[in-house]
């Protein structure tokens, strides 16, 4: 056994949603994983279907053309991006890549694991600086930096809460990374965000070799279950993670279905306006019932409620799923993903007669 994997504890997936819906009894909304439930686009699905011939292959290793399509997306040549089975292998190909064992790692928390479980199991140290404030204070982040650190990861909207920071505050804050340290912008809910000031990252990528971008397509374009994502970055930092990329890391289905996503432009404004409307009239909702609700500008909301852990078991009772969110080191919070109104409104419905009891 590796010793920096001596007090790690496997991911629990937990129960699936039909082995909850047994359980409890009742058709199960799923409010607890930030997925898309409005569903891939229209051509993303035929484009599915006319690839299932091509499944006695192996899948193109290079993923050219959704290499091209990303291109054009981001107006960038192909040699700067690298596909992941999921982000969260990109995750770990970056840990894998650029860490050697003691290696010191910056991640403000509460927010997603798997840049502290990558950078651990590579033998990294990994040090947290907590955010009292549920907002990520670079300031506070740039001063714990120092040269010998070799990365950081920032999640922006940040995943539990859905706060983020500014394109101005961002700039400031690379301008006091070393160019040593990678900068690594997670910005998996970023289209959801309608702030003026959200970062622009194309336009920053250009200016800071340091800078790092993930993006996911298991959000906005809800193809979660093909785990596919990609790290945007300069062409050296992408030749060091092509070393240790696996071949064919990213299956045909998912190549094809990401490819055709990112063509029907259309569907996914559509997608990101319902879910900005929805995601406003349910903050107010919650208000209105005098729940604390952090300002969101991800596909989710982070609701402060008394015993918790209680009301997401009795929600579940009612047939609604949402995220204790204690894992995070938030026991008073639960996080709810934004779906379609029937869902938002069942779900209010649901809290109300928990909350009576």
């Amino acid at each position: 056994m590796r010793d920096s994997i001596q007090n790690l504890v496997p991911y629990d997936a937990g129960m699936t949603h039909e082995q909850l819906e047994q359980e409890v009894g009742k058709t199960i909304i799923k409010l607890s994983a930030n997925e898309s439930l409005w569903g891939p686009a229209p051509s993303a699905r035929n484009a599915l279907q006319n690839g299932l011939n091509q499944l006695k292959f192996y899948p193109d290793g290079a993923a050219q053309e959704l290499k091209k399509a990303l291109s054009i997306l981001w107006a960038l040549p192909v040699e700067n991006f690298c596909l992941g089975n999921g982000a969260d292998e990109v995750i770990q190909m970056l840990a894998t890549a650029f860490l050697n064992p003691g290696d010191e790692v910056v991640i403000p928390t509460p927010t997603f694991s798997s840049y502290a479980s990558s950078v651990t199991i590579n033998g990294g140290k990994v040090t947290f600086v907590p955010q009292k404030e549920l907002v990520l204070n670079l300031e506070e982040i740039a001063a714990s930096l120092h040269p010998h650190m070799k990365m950081v990861f920032l999640c922006n909207p940040n995943n539990p809460t859905g706060t983020f920071f500014s394109h101005t505050d961002f700039e400031q804050f690379l301008q006091k990374v070393p160019p040593e340290i990678l900068v690594v912008l997670d910005e998996a809910y970023c289209q959801y965000a309608t702030e003026p000031n959200f970062p622009r990252s194309s336009e920053l990528l250009r200016k800071y070799a340091n800078l790092i971008i993930l993006r996911t397509f298991s959000k906005v374009y809800s193809l979660a279950a093909l785990r596919i994502g990609y790290a945007v970055a300069g062409t050296e930092v992408i030749r060091e993670l092509e070393k240790i990329r696996q071949p064919y890391n990213v299956n045909t289905l998912a190549q094809i279905a990401a490819t055709a996503a990112l063509q029907d432009e259309q569907y996914t404004q559509k997608v990101i306006k319902e879910t900005v409307q929805e995601r406003e009239w349910l903050t107010k909702e919650l208000r209105q019932r005098g729940l604390m609700v952090l300002p969101s500008q991800a596909n989710f909301l982070l609701v402060k409620v008394n015993n918790a852990a209680v009301v997401c078991e009795k929600l579940l009772q009612e047939g609604i799923l949402v995220r204790n969110t204690a894992s995070f080191g938030l026991p008073e919070w639960l996080r709810v993903t934004i779906g379609p109104h029937q869902y938002m409104e069942q779900f209010v419905k649901s809290l109300d007669t928990v909350l009576s009891d």
